[in-house]
């Protein structure tokens, strides 16, 4: 066959490839490439091996022309390299087409992989971020940080969150939640705030990937502590759930929000935005004052948006809080849904609470009536089980695995309705796990051994932690079993209201309760064992270092021989102790066995060694 037959062949076979098969029929090659691989690097050969040919053995095609520019296929030996730099967070793969120049025209279809590395450390929007929050600010409320993004793939991408100093008495701490599948972070007062204690904090937060070694990116939060607008506003949930059809308006109400505020006059007056992030959902949707979402472009058929909200007040300065919105598109542009789904739950929503009984039936799902031959198939948890009625296009939802808020707090399911092992309908659906008063307060360990101070003000903190959610997870401190120690009941600040006596001794055992704010309280209690203190005392000293007492051998038992004075105490104060020493009480049996011998013992050492009790 001449070279020009053969180059027709070739053509009538890829015209036959890329107009009417969607996918190769002799199977898939693939290979991996690390993104950092130098300019030349050999990926791999075609066939498996180098082969030696003068004449072209392939005929090498690119679906896509900026493949040529970064891999280059030698037509020859069938070898694979690298021609530009690669990066992972642009392209991660590059498909080829070679055709063998023989009789059988072999075509394999070639997949490269770009093996993605830690590149990239986290970075927030802002580096330095300043809040102002009133030091009446209730437990619990929430500040939304910058956002922080990592270039790299999710295996790199933020997985942690960490304050690493500036947090005194630990009255703030971070928690985070998955907005379009990047994790960010939450400020949440953890703790009273006292702006006569303290006016200002400066805390130096950090993102952590999931590298090894792990790359960060930190932020400076300067925090100002102000005496005014003391309620935030509150939502009336932390996530909001809504499903659109493809067509829908642009302009179309979705869902409204609201939140509320305990203050009155304009603290109490409540304004909505939509925070701006580096997500193209943001310019989709628009919200009113009243807190209307609505539509400002057309929605992609099955995608899934993530719109953070905030809510602030009109107080001076304002105080805001944060609610996520997620709005899922219905895979098809038809205007009836292909799913009808019913959530048979108080909450009539996708949010079910984490005590919710096994076996329940949770939801009911209906099939529309041009989709009535397929079947219905449930991802993205194993706690819930789609069971085919009688009416072979409705199902029931079953809870059919223990839900746990503390262990996952949000499933991303996905409605799959099936027709010959393919899909043809994909459903998004967001399923939000209700917190209940589950665990009790736990603290670091059982016992704790401390030292205060016996003056006045002597403190130290001791603080328990509540993995539940909101008033759940309040913790309050109450100290039992002593009446001469105090605790702040919102920090678990341990103080001594008054000075202790010396008398009470070196130490005291009391114990300290954490309760937290459910209904019925759950508690732990700490058993405390604290040494006793005096910063300004010194060792209590005798009068004087040595007395010599000269006494007739038939002293009768019970004489006194010498009183002895101590003296307690600093330079504030001195106090005096005397202590009468006789022979009942230090050298009785010896004393009575030689009272009348002279001769055998003519002198005595008592020792004495100074105690302050």
């Amino acid at each position: 066959m001449s070279p020009n037959k053969i180059k027709m062949r070739i053509l009538s076979i890829l015209s036959f490839i890329f107009i009417f098969l969607p996918y190769s029929i002799d199977g898939l090659t693939r290979f991996t490439v690390p993104e950092s691989a130098q300019i030349g690097h050999r990926i791999g050969w075609i066939s498996g091996k180098q082969e030696e040919s003068v004449a072209p053995q392939y005929f090498v095609v690119f679906p896509d022309e900026q493949t040529s520019k970064f891999l280059k296929v030698d037509e020859r030996s069938g070898e694979i390299t690298t021609i530009a730099h690669l990066d992972y967070e642009k392209r991660s793969k590059f498909e080829i087409v070679a055709v063998r120049v023989e009789e059988s025209g072999l075509t394999i279809d070639i997949l490269v992989e770009v093996d993605d590395e830690n590149d990239n450390a986290p970075s927030f929007a802002d580096q330095n971020v300043k809040l102002e929050i009133s030091e009446f600010a209730q437990l619990g409320t929430s500040f939304a940080l910058p956002t922080v993004t990592d270039g790299d793939g999710p295996k790199y991408d933020v997985h942690k969150f960490v304050i690493l100093q500036g947090n005194v008495n630990n009255v703030f701490k971070l928690t985070s939640r998955k907005v379009n599948e990047q994790l960010q972070a939450d400020l949440v007062v953890n703790g009273q705030l006292d702006r006569e204690f303290r006016d200002k904090y400066e805390l130096l937060i950090e993102a952590e990937d999931g590298g090894k070694p792990a790359k960060t990116g930190q932020l400076r939060c300067f925090i100002e502590i102000i005496d005014a607008n003391d309620n935030a506003p509150v939502f009336s949930r932390s996530r909001y759930t809504a499903s659109v059809s493809a067509n829908i308006s642009i302009g179309s109400h979705i869902i409204t929000v609201q939140a509320t505020d305990g203050d009155i006059g304009e603290n109490s007056r409540i304004s909505y935005e939509i925070k701006k992030t580096s997500s193209p959902s943001n310019s989709n949707f628009a919200i009113s004052p009243s807190g209307v979402i609505t539509t400002t472009a057309s929605l992609l058929p099955a995608s899934t948006h993530d719109v953070i909200v905030v809510a602030s007040d009109h107080g001076n300065p304002p105080l805001s809080s944060s609610a996520v919105v997620t709005i899922s598109v219905m895979g098809s542009t038809l205007a009836s849904p292909p799913l009808d789904i019913i959530w048979l739950v108080e909450s009539n929503s996708a949010h079910l609470l984490e005590n919710s009984t096994l076996g329940s039936i949770v939801a009911r799902v209906s099939i529309a009536q041009m989709y009535r031959d397929t079947k219905l198939r449930l991802t993205g948890t194993t706690s819930l089980c789609p069971q085919q009625t009688d009416q072979s296009h409705v199902y029931l939802l079953l809870l059919c695995g223990i839900l746990d808020r503390e262990t996952t707090s949000e499933y991303h399911l996905k409605f799959l309705l099936e027709k010959d092992g393919q899909i043809i309908i994909e459903h998004p659906q967001l399923l939000t796990i209700g917190d209940i008063n589950d665990n009790a307060p736990q603290w670091h360990s059982s016992q704790i051994h401390i030292s205060l101070n016996r003056t006045q003000g002597g403190s130290r903190t001791l603080t328990a932690k509540d993995p539940d959610l909101g008033q759940n997870g309040w913790i309050r401190y109450s100290v039992l079993d002593t009446n001469l120690v105090s605790i702040d009941k919102e920090t678990g600040r341990i103080f001594v209201p008054n000075t202790i006596d010396c008398n009470v001794g070196s130490e005291i055992r009391f114990r300290v309760r954490a309760e937290d704010g459910g209904s019925p309280a759950l508690s732990t209690d700490l058993q405390v064992t604290a040494d006793l203190l005096d910063s300004e005392s010194k060792p209590p000293q005798f009068e004087k270092a040595l007395w010599q007492v000269e006494i007739a051998e038939d002293t009768p038992l019970g004489t006194c021989l010498v009183k002895v004075r101590l003296y307690f105490g600093g330079q504030k104060e001195k106090r005096k102790r005397d202590k009468q020493i006789n022979i009942a009480e230090k050298g009785e049996e010896k004393f009575q066995k030689e009272r009348n011998s002279q001769e055998s013992n003519n002198s005595f050492w008592l020792k004495f060694s100074p105690h302050d009790i």
